[in-house]
């Protein structure tokens, strides 16, 4: 097993050494108590001189496989959508991405919300995107890469595009960005049932979907929109 690093004796201390992915980090503690009580009872009342057991946890990197159609490395990939506008889905999303960066994972969040981008303006973010070596290099938010339109164009001005100019886009953000190795990617993505989902669904596997809603009665309506066609092009 690869998180089994090995086992020592100190004196008549046993040293466990164990490997966690970034994704049980908010665990590690828990984890650890748990195999030292473990440990302590399997070795209790046997001749082998144990008197205490040591368990060390460090950070045990895997690098995701490449996604889809893109080559994305990224162990997860969540979209956050809505049925309508105005319901708080880009703070959802950002939320979801910086808890999961405190926690130590590594994440990147990608603002596919094309027409109306805010998640520079939610994260005080600012600066243009420079291409090396044929990759666009996200704009760096304490440490979590992000990419969004809004990085692209005057902010005073607006997007006008149809169907295939989006495919377009998207498809460059998710596959010519240098966004690295991921353990989640979190995508905002437009209000509404447009083309972004069926896009995305096309392109790469989603782990799943979260939709955002307000509990007013329309926009329930409008959220259960949402949810039926992340149903039909199957992410769960």
């Amino acid at each position: 097993m690869e998180q089994f690093r090995g086992a020592r004796m100190v004196g008549r201390t046993v040293v466990v050494e164990v490997g966690l992915t970034t994704y049980a980090a908010p665990l590690w503690e828990a984890t650890r108590e748990r195999l030292t009580q473990r440990l302590q009872a399997a070795f209790q009342g046997g001749d082998e001189g144990v008197e205490q057991v040591q368990v060390e946890i460090s950070e045990l990197a895997r690098r995701g496989e490449p996604l889809g159609q893109i080559g994305l490395t990224a162990k997860s990939v969540i979209a956050v959508g809505s049925g309508k506008g105005g319901v708080g889905k880009s703070t959802v999303a950002v939320s979801l991405a910086c808890g999961l960066h405190q926690a130590g994972c590594r994440v990147g969040l990608l603002d596919a919300d094309v027409y109306g981008p805010s998640v520079p303006h939610l994260l005080g973010a600012k600066g243009q995107p420079m291409v090396v070596d044929k990759k666009l290099q996200p704009i760096d938010a304490n440490g979590m890469p992000i990419m969004s339109m809004g990085f692209l164009t005057p902010p005073d001005e607006a997007v006008v595009w149809r169907g295939p100019m989006l495919h377009g886009a998207i498809t460059q953000f998710l596959r010519d960005t240098a966004w690295g190795d991921l353990d989640y990617l979190i995508i905002d993505m437009p209000p509404g049932t447009g083309d972004i989902a069926l896009t995305l669904s096309q392109l790469l596997p989603l782990t799943g979907a979260v939709v955002v809603c307000t509990p007013q009665d329309v926009a329930l309506l409008d959220a259960v929109k949402a949810i039926a066609m992340f149903r039909k092009v199957n992410i769960p």
